[in-house]
């Protein structure tokens, strides 16, 4: 009986696994050309997918790395170009004329007063007038303020577009991705240039052999408080100044005419430090000039850079290595 019921069982298990079998079967392979083309369309989109990744990364890499502007640690130059290529981004009009113009040679920009260029405004500040042409153009700006929080105000030959902070144009720019045009049209921005048909140009006076800034600014320094380390010469003689980050400036002796290819020098004292202004011609010592004072710190002379305000923008060393050595080192007895 035993046995029988063995039998029984075996055949059983046989006729049920016979019918099952097809079945299995055919899922089985059904399973396996689903697998195999998922796998092939995976094996392609993995490689796209890795192309991307790639991609991605290196653009993120770049993008974190390499093509972030920062308002607050902007030179003359890149402060110009960031302007410029928001507006033309902005506005289009003149200022993407300008900008384009640009990319195939150079961005100028000249220093103009109100009365020239017919703007009414309650900035009593000169007017940055930017071609791509080399000629006088209807895109122009004023600014008011120091830093990050810079007022730029933005015009089409008399017409104000709107104003706005240096760090939303920056913010702007970065959400763009436009920092790399405007590295790039920096390292060609011409500043304090005369534009063809600037009529607010005048011939200087002859007085430019003269002797006029103090000896104790005269000389070559360097700075390497910029942020990223690199070094910045600063260039004074007896009547000239000429700031490789993109400040030149002939010095007069007096505030004579409107002429902004010159300036005239104040001396003025902020927070207890003898400040030297340099200010152009028509304008008044305020926002816009340059305050430079003779200074010791580390038992070394220095000079100082500062705003209006008197707070410190850079500090001049007689040496690149002292002006590495103290590369964006804040002294207790200055302002930031």
């Amino acid at each position: 009986m035993k046995h029988k019921l063995t039998v029984l069982v075996a055949i059983s298990a046989a006729l049920t696994l016979a019918g099952c079998s097809p079945t299995t079967q055919s899922n089985t392979q059904s399973s396996q050309s689903k697998t195999s083309k998922v796998v092939k369309n995976s094996s392609d989109n993995s490689n796209t997918s890795s192309d991307n990744s790639n991609t991605s990364t290196a653009s993120s890499k770049n993008k974190d790395t390499y093509t972030k502007l920062s308002a607050s640690k902007m030179d003359y130059k890149t402060t110009a170009s960031a302007i410029a290529v928001y507006a033309a981004q902005k506005y289009g009009d003149t200022w993407e004329i300008a900008v384009n113009a640009a990319k195939q040679g150079n961005l100028g920009v000249a220093f103009r007063s109100k009365d020239a260029t017919g703007i009414t405004s309650d900035n009593d500040g000169y007017v940055y007038e930017v071609s791509g042409t080399g000629k006088s153009s209807n895109a122009r700006y004023m600014l008011a303020g120091d830093g990050a929080d810079k007022q730029v105000t933005i015009f089409v030959k008399q017409r104000n577009l709107g104003t706005t902070s240096l760090k939303d144009i920056v913010a702007y720019l970065n959400q763009k991705n436009d920092a790399d045009l405007v590295k790039q049209l920096a390292e060609k921005t011409q500043l304090n240039v005369k534009l063809a048909g600037d009529e607010d140009t005048q011939k200087t006076t002859n007085n430019s052999s003269a002797s006029v800034i103090p000896s104790s600014l005269q000389g070559t320094w360097y700075t390497a408080d910029t942020g990223n380390g690199n070094i910045d010469t600063l260039t004074v003689t007896d009547n000239k100044i000429n700031d490789k980050a993109g400040f030149s400036m002939n010095v007069k002796a007096k505030n004579s005419g409107s002429s902004t290819s010159d300036g005239y020098m104040k001396q003025t004292t902020i927070n207890g430090i003898s400040f030297y202004s340099f200010t152009n011609m028509g304008q008044t010592p305020g926002q816009g000039s340059t305050y430079l004072a003779p200074h010791t710190e580390d038992g070394q002379s220095v000079i100082v850079s500062a705003n209006s305000n008197g707070r410190t923008n850079a500090v001049y060393w007689k040496s690149e290595a002292l002006a590495k050595k103290n590369s964006n080192k804040q002294f207790s007895d200055l302002k930031y």
